[in-house]
Parts: structure tokens; sequence; C-alpha cells
């Protein structure tokens, strides 16, 4: 959804992107990762191996919460800033944050597009990127479930079928958004 909306004109923001920058190299959370888990989480290039937090934090729900204490402040507060700038130039902005309800961001912005899969098809497009079945199945356990988020949503787009379908849905929220004025 992003992708096409920026080429229609929108800036857009990656909440995951925001963290992976902050525990990459120089990054502002990278010690307190690392303080946190301990040494086994530092790459060689001095940042935060995702991969090694990855299977610590996907498989033990409290270690996820304490690196979420560390990183969801830093990323919510550039999310935050980010929204104040693209608002004062009057500009179209689109925030990408997987984790909206669980960080407690759903109040920061104007509308809240819920994109929904079914979990035989998130569990596969996870296993197109590399994840095992369990650790794809973590990821998702990890989460709000889908139905309650596209129940808060003020829209949702179904994400299951063809990249030509998810334009045309996009599409048509993007219109939509226009058309109210959001």
């Amino acid at each position: 959804m992003a992708d096409f909306w920026r080429q229609w004109g929108a800036e857009v923001l990656d909440a995951d992107k925001v963290a992976h920058g902050l525990i990459a190299p120089g990054g502002e959370c990278v010690e307190a990762v690392v303080r946190e888990f301990g040494p086994r989480v530092r790459a060689a290039h001095g940042g935060v191996d995702r991969s090694v937090l990855g299977a610590i934090v996907f498989g033990d729900s409290s270690a996820r919460e304490r690196l979420n204490a560390r990183v969801h402040p830093a990323v919510i507060r550039r999310m935050r800033a980010w929204a104040e700038g693209i608002r004062r130039e009057s500009r179209f902005g689109v925030a990408v944050v997987p984790l909206l309800y669980e960080a407690g961001m759903e109040k920061d912005w104007d509308a809240v597009v819920c994109v929904a899969s079914d979990e035989t098809t998130m569990l596969e497009r996870l296993a197109q990127r590399g994840l095992s079945p369990q650790e794809a199945q973590a990821r998702i356990a990890s989460q709000w479930p889908v139905r309650e988020k596209m129940a808060r949503a003020d829209r949702v787009i179904e994400n299951k079928g063809s990249l030509a379908e998810l334009e045309l849905r996009c599409r048509a929220v993007w219109n939509d958004l226009f058309e109210q004025g959001e």
C-alpha cells in the first residue's frame, strides 16, 4: 500500500525502518539493547544483529516487552515529529505502523487504514522472506489479531490477492480519503 501511495504523491514513513535505524551502527538505541540482551546481539558492524535479536524476542513475550520498552519511545518520538512536520506543511503523509495499537499510537493519526491478510497468506509471505513456519507463527502471534485491528481501523484494505487487486483497493481508499478531506 505505502509504495502505491508514495507513487501517487504521499510522503511515507515506516515505523519498522525507523526502528531498524535506531539499532543500526550508531543508532540511538544500540547500547540500550546490547545492555539488555547482552553482547551476543551486537553485530560485527557495531549495530544490533536483528536475526539474533529476533530469535530472542519472538520466542519470549517478556523479552519482546523489554525490547519494546527500549526502542518504542524513540520510534514514537520520531513518528510524531514527522507527522507534525507533515501537518505543518499541509502535505499528505502515510505512516506505516505495524504495531500501531500495541504501541498506543492509534490516536496520533487522522485516519487509520488496516491492510489485512488471512493467516495462511501471512504465513506464506513470511516464508517467502525466509522465515521458518515456527518463526512466522511467532511473529504473527506477537501482534494483535488482525480481526481486532480491522474492527478498530477507519478503513480496511484486503490484501490476499494479486498486486493489481491490491493497487485497485489502495486507489479506492486513497480517493476516499481525499474526498473526505482526511
